[in-house]
């Protein structure tokens, strides 16, 4: 043994990590995993130097992977994990490790099983793929859920900050003491990712899976971390689950941002809802709902409501749309999908509506169809089952049983693709709203007939594809160009859906993961959980919003109310000044969500948050980093206070570009004249605007005096 490797142990061992027999270390650059040769699992999770531990205070016999096996009722269920495997079979070659265990018995003699898990971590790489591949040798049962990777402890009880996707924009669960989980894919998980920070280290934990296949994340701060997939195949004697995707571990110096930043890497590389690339290049999104730069939900019939929307898009002064609810003569989440007929006047209006340049989308639910209706017996075969092949239903505040349609499914590929053919050629709408698609976790289906696999596997995420891309190759056609968006966010839908409806809870731990990610290649919309609470907390709302790229508004007709008039300006000055930045904020990269390096003095106001109607305190002004389509760099800021303030942020060109050079200027962009600010000497440097009272600017910084 050499020198450094017997340094390293040691060092390991100081960190309650395994030593000698019991060390099986595999190490990277800037990564050192360690497992545990009695029963697999992992003791080490080592980060870059100096050298940061993320498992401290290891268990004696630690967790890899844990597997559930049931019969096809859902019933009878056996759980082996490989702490009760016994010691794996060991194999080593360059940069990859893999432990096998074979013919592991179950309790009560139900059979057998064979695990093996593969470490792949090359010299010189941060990061390992780990993989597992079990088989189930039962008579009466088969696997039905797979828990890899199985982590514990990591971390310790509140000694770290959590970063994930939610469907507003992202959460920063700081000093985290809680359970954060959350189902994929959907608006409670958007992406197959989850950050772990202590200080500057950073531990990525992420599933890439291009099939974007169910999953849930689960962490239990100074405890347990784990990720649920189901199996293919639930509960089927026989059968296998043969690594449908790495999950990725990597350790690395700096914050959340770092984190997300990575995963973009790879999903604009090698995730296919990101194959049409970024929105710049993409002729099948149409400019009109690329350009929108406030929103108004709106409803009923066309006399009240085109009136309110023509007067919304005058005092915006900026390229709106309008989200059109209960354009139909069935009430709300009733008789779903019968959408037709129209209340009257409703082409007229969205005709009337387009010729002022506005983009009008009405509602439709592209996942539910009421029981009620005569028309679902014919709509049944076509519904999810569960085990014992009753249809799934759900109910909301309608009452009505809503029965959830499996995507793979003819029947319902065809009726979703006549609803928005009808919308565009009968109506006439440049965008149709699909709710529920991205917002609810897939569903299991065990309906044999379906063609697919049972209970779970890739196809609902693929049948929705099916089921969309058709309709989208229609709606891009130049002589529709209807646009297309969904309710939530959800990644893997957006190679076919252009925007997604982001209007859920705000909070002050919101951190915009999504936008860090996917910037660039689809459109979010909605800042509209403040309008019930008093100008301070709505002007905060929306000034954040903005700094992040939101598509802003999403408020009732209420807006036009003279009560509502400050909160009407504000959003107008921000929606205009968008309109100058969609070099940025369409098209472009957000990179960093600046911090001032002054003092800024905070607001509280009110929102509607995840826990409820409650204050929220943040900075009156806020600012974040964006590089545009043509490389170049712009500050957005927005103060939300009825007082200008200053905000100093700090700028490290080595952290966004590679260009030479150390002289830089900026200039200020209002909504009235764009006028120099300064120059700057050097690779770093403070920057210090002056934001008027409840406004905005665009600040750009350019390469040379």
């Amino acid at each position: 043994m050499g020198a450094m490797s017997s340094l390293l142990l040691a060092l390991l061992a100081l960190l309650g990590a395994p030593s000698g027999d019991d060390a099986l270390l595999i190490q990277g650059q800037g990564l050192t995993l360690g497992f545990s040769a009695q029963t697999g699992g992992l003791r080490t999770v080592q980060g870059p130097g100096p050298a940061h531990p993320f498992i401290r205070n290891a268990a004696e016999a630690p967790l890899l992977w844990r597997l559930v096996l049931k019969d096809g009722h859902g019933d009878r269920a056996i759980t082996m994990d490989n702490t009760k495997a016994g010691p794996p079979a060991v194999t080593r070659e360059a940069g990859k490790l893999t432990m096998a265990w074979k013919d592991v018995a179950l309790p009560k003699d139900a059979g057998t099983l064979d695990v093996r898990v593969e470490c792949t971590l090359p010299e010189k790489s941060d990061a390992a793929e780990l993989r597992l591949y079990a088989t189930s040798n039962c008579a009466d049962r088969g696997l039905w859920e797979v828990q890899f990777p199985v982590i514990a402890p990591v971390c310790e009880k509140g000694s770290a900050d959590v970063a994930v996707g939610r469907g507003t924009w992202g959460a920063l669960y700081e000093k985290a003491e809680e359970e954060i989980s959350g189902e994929y894919p959907s608006g409670n998980f958007p992406m197959q990712l989850m950050l772990v920070q202590e200080g500057g280290n950073g531990l990525y934990l992420a599933a890439q899976d291009a099939a974007a296949m169910f999953k849930e994340f689960e962490l239990y701060p100074g405890g347990e971390f784990h990720v649920s997939t189901r199996a293919v195949d639930m509960g089927v004697p026989g059968n296998r689950y043969e690594a449908p995707y790495p999950f990725v571990l990597a350790a690395y110096r700096g914050g959340w941002m770092d984190g997300c930043k990575r995963y973009r890497a790879w999903a604009v590389k090698d995730a296919p809802w990101t194959r049409k690339g970024p929105l710049a290049q993409r002729t099948d999104v149409p400019e009109g709902i690329k350009h929108v730069c406030a929103w108004l939900l709106g409803g009923g019939s066309a006399a009240e409501a085109v009136p309110q929307i023509g007067q919304f898009a005058g005092a915006v002064g900026a390229p709106v749309g309008v989200h059109w609810y209960n354009w139909h003569e069935i009430p709300f989440d009733t008789h779903y999908p019968d959408y037709f007929p129209t209340k009257p006047g409703f082409a007229e209006g969205v005709a009337a509506l387009k010729k002022e340049g506005i983009v009008v989308m009405p509602y439709i639910n592209a996942r539910l169809w009421d029981t009620g209706n005569e028309d679902f017996a014919a709509a049944k075969p076509a519904s999810t089952k569960d085990e014992d092949g009753d249809v799934t239903i759900e109910e909301y505040g309608s009452g009505a049983k809503l029965a959830v349609m499996c995507p793979t499914q003819a029947l319902w590929q065809k009726k979703v693709e006549e609803i928005i053919h009808r919308l565009g050629e009968e109506c006439g709408v440049n965008a149709v709203y699909m709710d529920q698609i991205a917002s609810a976790p897939p569903r299991v289906c065990f309906d044999k007939a379906h063609g697919h696999a049972l209970g779970s596997g890739d196809w609902w995420v693929s049948g929705y594809r099916t089921l969309l891309t058709p309709i989208k190759e229609w709606c891009a056609e130049p002589s529709r160009s209807i646009g297309l968006t969904t309710e939530n966010d959800a990644e893997c839908y957006m190679d076919n859906v252009d925007g997604l409806l982001i209007w859920t809870p705000r909070s002050e731990n919101d951190i915009p993961m999504n936008m860090a990610v996917y910037s660039g290649y689809t459109l979010y919309f909605a800042s509209n959980r403040a309008f019930a609470f008093g100008d301070e907390g709505y002007c905060l709302c929306q000034a954040r919003d903005f700094t992040w790229g939101a598509q802003l508004g999403w408020d009732g007709p209420e807006i036009l109310q003279p009560q509502h008039i400050d909160k009407l300006m504000f959003l107008s000055r921000l929606a205009r000044l968008r309109a100058k930045a969609l070099n940025y904020v369409v098209y472009g990269e957000l990179l960093e969500v600046l911090r001032p390096v002054n003092e800024v003095p905070k607001i509280t106001g009110k929102w509607n948050t995840p826990k409820g109607d409650a204050p929220v305190t943040l900075p009156a002004a806020h600012a974040a980093l964006w590089r545009g389509q043509d490389g170049s760099l712009a500050v957005l800021m927005a103060n939300a206070d009825k007082e200008a303030r200053q905000f100093v942020f700090h700028f490290d060109a080595d952290r966004v570009t590679a260009v030479s050079g150390e002289s830089w200027s900026a200039t200020a962009q209002s909504l009235s004249e764009e006028k120099p600010l300064g120059a700057f000497t050097g690779r770093q440097f403070d920057v210090a605007v002056d934001l008027p009272p409840r406004d905005a600017l665009i600040l750009h910084l350019h390469k040379g005096k």
